[in-house]
């Protein structure tokens, strides 16, 4: 639920209610009622503020109107016929997605801040995240103030802020506060990580965006999109929002496509002023040739409108290849010179929990990364071998009241290119972790791999990182997925703290004094 209250600030409703795009209520009605904050949240309403109730994934919010009525709400937005409730003291306003009034009421609370920054979003399957950190790398390093809406958090100017456990973007009312901020700190651009649920639940409608950036789209969601088409439809709201969005002076819709992944097709008509291409295996705008891969980071050359030009990353693997040349995509449709995008990307050491190392001084490589996809493992496995000197040692699981067709598909993934998987926990909410567990072990007996020889199943995700650990030899890769950066695990219906790192950083140290003590 949402909630801005906003201390001292107002609005008239009138002025408001001009932002939705329609709605229904008896001018009359509205009279001079000024607003003084918005929720749709009914616990939080307090006198003067506007309720919006739409449906939601559990309970729907209208059931809470006559609550937030009594709490002191000046007016009532919601998505039920007018006449049932011309009985109440305070007008109701009928819109046809409550979901959507709710974002367009909340760029108008905050003065519509997006109309004044340039505004790029990027979506995808995976790599969102790291694509986010290095296009906002990248952008610094033009000399312009940058603020970024991502998984990890949200910043603005130097100042982190949390934005929750297991949300990518944040609701309406946050995002458009962040924005807001943004703007109040002197920021030119806003880099927004933008998910399919997201813009399908109008999160971020009422963004103007300048720039849609794609990484890839593959199989996940399908539990909250339930076919692959409405993915790829919720995708695509990105790209078609350049359209309609609100245009700025000076500023041409860019729409920036990965050439060797399936979602260009779908996505090159839509419209856009501007289109760049980036790949590594078909004919694209930016491009990445002599590709060589090190423990230590990446190398390749770029080819791109303005010329070749050599390029670093720190950060590990084929697939941030592709990360980094959406941003240099990104930064060329920007302005960005060949210096800008070299020093943005290279700035970039890591990402919290994306293809991380950790580093206790022991004679093995071991990573924290979050790939929960079967495409993003099978990335993260092939990344992997590409800097194991032994075997490949992979730990993962699959979330519980999520995508249940991707947990086989994940096991196959894992006999295929791990040495050996460690399969877990990973968020498995109400459902018993025990037959999450045993379905991507169908995939991955399937893919011909022999439990105890080739994987092994460990509920507990602490005791399977430290199983993994202690079978690691010198030289093997030993890699955690699935968690990355999250700071909780949910059981049930409880979020209990976590920490990726610490706990394979305890493993590790756990081996090294057993070691001690047999020497």
């Amino acid at each position: 639920m949402s909630d801005r209250t906003g201390a001292g600030h107002s609005m008239p409703l009138a002025d408001l209610l001009s932002a939705l795009p329609t709605y229904r209520t008896p001018a009359e009605a509205l009279g001079h009622i000024r607003v003084r904050g918005i929720t749709s949240d009914s616990r939080r309403v307090k006198p003067g503020v506007l309720f919006v109730a739409y449906p939601g994934v559990w309970v729907d919010a209208h059931r809470y109107i006559p609550d937030a009525v009594a709490r002191g709400a000046v007016a009532v937005v919601g998505e039920r016929p007018a006449d049932e409730y011309s009985s109440f003291p305070v007008p109701y306003v009928q819109v046809p997605d409550g979901r959507e009034a709710l974002a367009w009421l909340a760029a108008a609370w905050h003065g519509h801040p997006s109309r004044r920054l340039r505004v790029i979003g990027i979506t995808g399957t995976d790599g969102k995240t790291t694509t986010t950190a290095l296009t906002a790398a990248v952008l610094e390093a033009t000399g312009a103030t940058v603020g970024v809406i991502s998984t990890i958090g949200a910043r603005i100017g130097h100042h982190q802020v949390e934005t929750g456990a297991h949300v990518t973007t944040p609701d309406a009312l946050e995002t458009q506060g962040y924005l807001g901020r943004m703007v109040e700190a002197g920021a030119r651009y806003a880099v927004i990580e933008t998910t399919s649920h997201g813009l399908a639940q109008h999160r971020v409608t009422g963004v103007a965006f300048d720039v849609a950036v794609v990484t890839n789209i593959t199989h996940e969601h399908l539990d909250i999109h339930g076919t692959v088409e409405n993915y790829r439809k919720a995708k695509a709201m990105l790209f078609a929002s350049l359209a309609t969005a609100y245009r700025k002076p000076e500023t041409p819709k860019v729409s920036v496509l990965n050439a060797d992944d399936s979602s260009y097709q779908y996505l090159r008509h839509h419209a856009a002023d501007i289109t760049i291409t980036y790949g590594v295996e078909a004919r694209a705008d930016v491009r990445a040739v002599d590709i060589r891969y090190t423990n230590q980071g990446t190398r390749f050359t770029v080819e791109s409108p303005v010329g070749r030009f050599q390029l670093f990353t720190h950060l590990l693997g084929g697939f941030n290849v592709y990360n980094a040349l959406a941003a240099t995509a990104v930064g060329l449709s920007q302005g960005a010179t060949a210096e800008h995008i070299q020093a943005g990307i290279a700035r970039v050491e890591r990402v919290t929990g994306r293809m991380e190392p950790i580093d206790e001084g022991q004679d093995f490589l071991a990573l924290v990364d979050f790939a929960h996809t079967p495409v993003s493992l099978e990335q993260a496995l092939k990344a992997a071998r590409t800097m194991a000197e032994g075997r490949v040692i992979v730990v993962f699981g699959s979330a519980g009241l999520r995508d249940v067709a991707k947990r086989s598909m994940m096991g196959r993934v894992a006999a295929r290119f791990a040495d050996l998987a460690v399969f877990t926990a990973e968020d498995p909410r109400t459902e018993d972790v025990n037959e999450i567990i045993a379905e991507i072990a169908r995939g991955a007996r399937a893919a011909g791999a022999r439990e105890g020889r080739d994987y092994v199943c460990i509920p507990d995700r602490a005791a399977a990182i430290e199983w993994a650990v202690f079978q690691a030899e010198p030289g093997d890769v030993v890699m955690a997925c699935g968690k990355g950066h999250e700071p909780t695990m949910c059981y049930g219906e409880t979020e209990y703290p976590w920490n990726e790192h610490e706990v394979m950083r305890a493993a590790i140290r756990k081996r090294q004094q057993q070691e001690r003590h047999d020497r």
